[in-house]
């Protein structure tokens, strides 16, 4: 990780306070706050205290559409308000995680209302074409790469239409096979599993499983979370479709008997346990078992470094 991300980082976790006040009901930092700003006129206090967490939501993923659609409305106030106008970064990042809440259309309303919030939204915002002008831009580009095709995979999985990032995943998969090292090329595997998890066809899952345990020197990566992620993977095929994936049962259990309990984690137990139940191992109860011994040696760490 370079210099500029660990710095990124660190100033988007100063946002996790703000995030928390937010959720015990304190909007004071991120609530519209009207005030005239001299000659520019109408403005907000708090637009850029929402923008910051805005791009926290975004960053780290974090799912909780009670906070995406309380700041929307708040942002809504200020874009139809604001006396310089403007569509603005929040805006767009809030529409694309809002999308993800919007089945049965019910967010429709405040999309609407956004694109009449004044002249520039009414000319530039639209929420489904968001993400579709910004990857027309670049469809014919020489510069079309594995960052700028990443980006866009992300965009589409927080909007809902994960169905649209097979053929970018396949695209991705066969441009890192081709120049990169072993640790992109799983990566690669393992975001192809992944979507396939997400649309739910277990059996392109399984099959990637298998190209990866065949096909790659993933012993290389076994210290390191990836190679957590490709067991996690695994372990969820498993769980959803147990017959006919008892081979890669076998190489998840031993994969997993011979992973030092240090390193050993929560999602890993407990996808673990769901696999073995899945195809009727009783290993699933020792794993139960030391799943518990895990939880409560985690607490008494806790309550011990307080």
């Amino acid at each position: 990780m370079c210099m500029g991300e660990d710095k990124l980082k660190e100033k988007l976790k100063e946002q996790q306070e703000v995030y928390v006040s937010l959720k015990a009901g304190n909007t004071d930092t991120v609530c519209y706050k009207e005030f005239q700003n001299g000659e520019w006129g109408t403005d907000d206090a708090d637009y850029v205290n929402r923008l910051r967490l805005a791009y926290y939501l975004l960053y780290w993923k974090i799912k909780d559409e009670d906070a995406v659609a309380y700041l929307f409305q708040e942002e809504l106030k200020d874009r139809e308000n604001n006396s310089f106008q403007g569509i603005g970064s929040t805006i767009r990042i809030l529409t694309m995680l809002l999308q993800r809440y919007n089945a049965g259309h019910k967010y429709d309303d405040l999309f609407e209302r956004a694109k009449n919030a004044n002249f520039d939204c009414a000319c530039g915002y639209d929420a489904e074409e968001l993400v579709d002008e910004w990857k027309d831009e670049g469809k014919d580009r020489a510069d079309w790469n594995l960052a700028k095709r990443s980006r866009l995979m992300g965009f589409y999985t927080y909007l809902g239409r994960e169905a649209e990032n097979e053929s970018l995943c396949q695209e991705q998969l066969a441009e890192t096979v081709a120049e990169g090292g072993i640790k992109e090329i799983i990566s690669a595997y393992r975001d192809m599993i992944h979507h396939y998890l997400r649309v739910e066809d277990y059996e392109r899952a399984a099959c990637y499983c298998r190209i990866v345990i065949q096909s790659t020197d993933y012993k290389q990566v076994r210290r390191l979370r990836l190679f957590g992620d490709i067991l996690e993977g695994c372990m969820e095929v498993i769980a959803q479709k147990p017959a006919g994936t008892f081979d890669l049962w076998e190489w998840t259990k031993g994969e997993l008997e011979g992973k030092p309990r240090i390193n050993r984690y929560g999602d890993l137990y407990t996808k673990g346990i769901a696999a073995a139940r899945a195809v009727g191992d009783p290993f699933a109860d020792k794993l139960e078992q030391e799943y518990l011994d895990w939880r409560r040696e985690s607490h008494e760490n806790l309550v011990g470094g307080r």
